[in-house]
């Protein structure tokens, strides 16, 4: 009997241990056999924090042992996860989501299907007749059509409709060199820029911060408090396109007045919150 009172005491001390341990940043990845994984929610059911994946599936969630997360997205099947403590000690955290299967409704074929007759088919199929008699097609009249557009076959060549010109052709002429490699200019650029883009989604907004930042920083610099970094980290998230502007090498010191201003709006939304509370406290 004391050796069962003892096996309980020690299973309550190690839940309760369990219960008061801090919330941690959990590293994952989203994975699926055949679709893309962005913008999937992943949500924190014990302590109602949520997270979103990039573009190649990734998410940090502040979370611990026995948490409980979901995972949905538009074209998968949620999935319900319980956190292990093993699950914490690997560098990235996998779930895979199971793809949505839209099944086609059952098809019936009746006994009056067709046999491949023409003749015999044709029998089967019910005419309907209109009865024109009496109808005097003379006095009928029929409204202009306001909808239909008359096809002109000089449209799509370019030409003019009342010279027949192709003025297009004629403007090729003035096309100088110069132009041309302006022109190719900007495309290299939208080209550079779009991959650019690619790699910058290819991590979350915080596995980039922390690449240019310390935990330090945030705290001494921004005035952000330790346990609540990973929210103003979601709060202060730009979007892929602005973070890939912020991200250039000129653009270095916007994205550290961008992080200061977030910052103090951040605190500010706290100290309103907190200031709320206590009022309803009173």
């Amino acid at each position: 009997m004391r050796n069962n009172y003892f096996i309980l005491l020690l299973f309550f001390i190690q839940f309760s241990f369990s219960q008061e341990k801090e919330r941690e940043v959990l590293v994952g990845k989203v994975v699926s056999d055949s679709l893309e994984v962005e913008n999937i929610t992943v949500l924190n059911l014990s302590s109602n924090i949520g997270s979103v994946s990039d573009f190649d599936g990734k998410f940090s969630i502040k979370a611990r042992a026995s948490d409980t997360l979901v995972f949905q997205g538009l074209s998968f099947v949620s999935k319900k996860y319980i956190l292990l403590e093993s699950d914490f000690l690997i560098n990235e955290f996998k779930v895979k989501l199971q793809v949505k299967l839209n099944e086609l409704n059952e098809i019936v074929v009746t006994p009056n299907s067709l046999t491949g007759n023409l003749a015999e088919d044709s029998k089967k199929i019910k005419v309907y007749v209109p009865n024109l008699a009496g109808i005097d097609f003379s006095k009928l009249s029929f409204p202009d059509d306001q909808y239909s557009k008359v096809a002109n076959p000089l449209e799509k060549s370019g030409s003019s409709p009342l010279t027949g010109i192709n003025f297009n052709k004629i403007l090729d002429l003035f096309d100088t060199a110069e132009k041309r490699e302006k022109r190719k200019k900007i495309r290299a650029e939208n080209i550079a820029n779009e991959k650019w883009l690619r790699e910058v989604q290819s991590e979350s907004f915080y596995d980039h911060l922390m690449k240019r930042y310390s935990h330090n920083f945030i705290v001494e610099n921004l005035k952000i408090k330790n346990e609540d970094i990973v929210s103003f980290i979601a709060f202060a998230d730009p979007g892929s396109y602005q973070l890939a502007e912020f991200l250039k090498s000129e653009n270095e010191l916007k994205f550290v007045e961008y992080l200061v201003a977030k910052s103090s709006e951040f605190n500010r939304n706290k100290l309103e919150e907190n200031n709320t509370n206590l009022k309803y406290e009173d």
